[in-house]
């Protein structure tokens, strides 16, 4: 297979290292997500040893409850990985829809995460990153474990996987050795195992904090408490997976395995041996997956990553292909891959007649952000995450006439920063979430969770050349 060989429909999701699409097989018309990851950026930021290691895993697992690895391929720039297409998306949004799942809903799945672990810890792998996130569900509303980048596998000469000393996972799922010893180890699976079962049952993890340094801190002193409503046999489960001692946690070898695990009473009535054949428990279905791609925007992956990769302006869109799958592509990003209620501002066009400027002016005063403007308007605004380094911090930018960007932080209502203004600014898209803004001496590193890169950048750049030209007007 090659990319020639799949169109694209739908943006899956994406992080710093890689983009999920959703994309069918042209010749036999089935669904794949397809895992697309840059080269050059695994190769500058040394993940490639990663990658590899993700793929030797993901090949390795036959089971039920894991997403399969169909092709992979490579281009000139990037890798593609052909995954298995888990429709229903991912456990998370289903607990967010529902606030928290049923009893049974939760009792089910967290069945099916143990039948999935105790595999996956007979191979001895240990995922180190397992969360409602990587958890996507079927056709059938089965489960199917993804994302194996951080996960680690015994080393040849061992016969036995005891503690490996890499700091990975995400902040509310991190267990306590990773924190206290830098060192993961088999039963560190079920410390996140003990995480999710909370998190289905209450809607929100046990060790919950405004900020990471307090999530550690709780959970280095196990400072948890379940809901008083929440059923009895579940708080004792999850107090059992929640210990600080990993070779204390219910599951672990010491204490009987995963036999002893899944005989605790909260799974009382489970069919362990046909449990994948079994319809599973209903529950509310998360807006996001009741849509379906539209038909008429699928595009071949060249195209779709030649948009991506082109400047936000379209004069510069090499056409190379024919101009119905240039607006084809576009089509696609407005609707697909976009946040229809992005909020633009009060000034959506700098052309404006003065009567009609102080009406816009008068609007945008009832706005919490109007202090911020001093007398011009808002020409769009919003939260993005403003990297640099390793600090990450959350900020509302507004693009101001004048031209002018700022940022506050959206917490304390104060200015924090402003992104200089010269001729020599230019945007430069990454992916549908990441931009850039490039300004002489420094690089802005930018995120919209929302999804709207494309739109920050087309407007910034269509205010730059507004007042280039009046500038050349003057």
């Amino acid at each position: 297979k090659c990319p020639d060989d799949f169109m694209v429909s739908k943006l899956l999701g994406e992080d710093e290292d890689s983009t999920v699409v959703l994309a069918q097989d042209i010749s036999t018309g089935k669904q794949y997500a397809i895992k697309i990851l840059d080269q050059e950026k695994l190769a500058h930021e040394d993940k490639l040893s990663q990658v590899q290691k993700e793929q030797h895993v993901i090949s390795r697992l036959k089971h039920p409850f894991f997403v399969k690895l169909h092709y992979t391929f490579e281009d000139e720039k990037r890798l593609y990985f052909v995954l298995s297409y888990a429709k229903n998306g991912e456990l998370l949004s289903y607990i967010e829809a529902n606030t928290s799942l049923p009893l049974e809903c939760a009792r089910f799945y967290a069945a099916e995460l143990v039948l999935a672990l105790e595999y996956l810890h007979r191979l001895r792998i240990i995922h180190r990153d397992l969360k409602p996130e990587n958890i996507l569900l079927t056709d059938d509303m089965h489960i199917q474990i993804t994302d194996f980048g951080t996960a680690k596998l015994p080393n040849d000469h061992r016969s036995d996987l005891k503690r490996t000393t890499s700091f990975v996972g995400t902040a509310e799922y991190v267990p306590p050795e990773l924190l206290t010893t830098k060192r993961s180890c088999i039963s560190s699976d079920l410390w996140a195992l003990g995480c999710i079962i909370y998190q289905m049952l209450s809607g929100k993890t046990p060790f919950h904090d405004d900020s990471e340094y307090y999530v550690f801190q709780k959970i280095v002193s196990r400072d948890f408490r379940c809901p008083v409503n929440m059923d009895t046999d579940a708080q004792d489960l999850i107090g059992k997976l929640l210990v600080v001692d990993p070779d204390g946690r219910l599951g672990s070898a010491g204490l009987g395995g995963f036999d002893k695990l899944k005989s605790h009473p909260f799974f009382r009535g489970i069919n362990w041996q046909g449990l994948h054949l079994e319809t599973p428990p209903m529950m509310g279905r998360p807006s996001s997956v009741l849509g379906r791609s539209r038909p008429g925007s699928e595009v071949s992956i060249g195209i779709w990553l030649a948009y991506l990769s082109c400047s936000v302006s379209y004069r510069t869109l090499v056409y190379n292909e024919v101009q119905q799958s240039v607006f084809l592509i576009a089509t696609f990003f407005r609707l697909q891959c976009s946040d229809p209620d992005d909020v633009e501002g009060y000034g959506l066009s700098l052309n404006l007649s003065e009567e009609e400027k102080q009406r816009r002016l008068t609007k945008q005063a009832d706005s919490q952000w109007n202090k911020f403007a001093n007398g011009r308007l808002i020409l769009k605004h919003g939260e993005l995450d403003k990297k640099r380094g390793l600090s990450l911090k959350v900020r509302h930018f507004l693009l101001i006439e004048g031209p002018r960007i700022v940022y506050a932080d959206p917490s304390s209502m104060e200015i924090k920063g402003e992104i200089p203004w010269s001729k020599e600014l230019v945007t430069e898209v990454k992916t549908f979430k990441v931009f850039l803004i490039h300004v002489p001496g420094r690089t802005y590193h930018l995120t919209d969770k929302r999804g709207n890169a494309i739109k920050w950048c087309r407007k910034i750049e269509e205010v730059k050349q507004f007042y280039i030209e009046q500038s050349v007007l003057r």
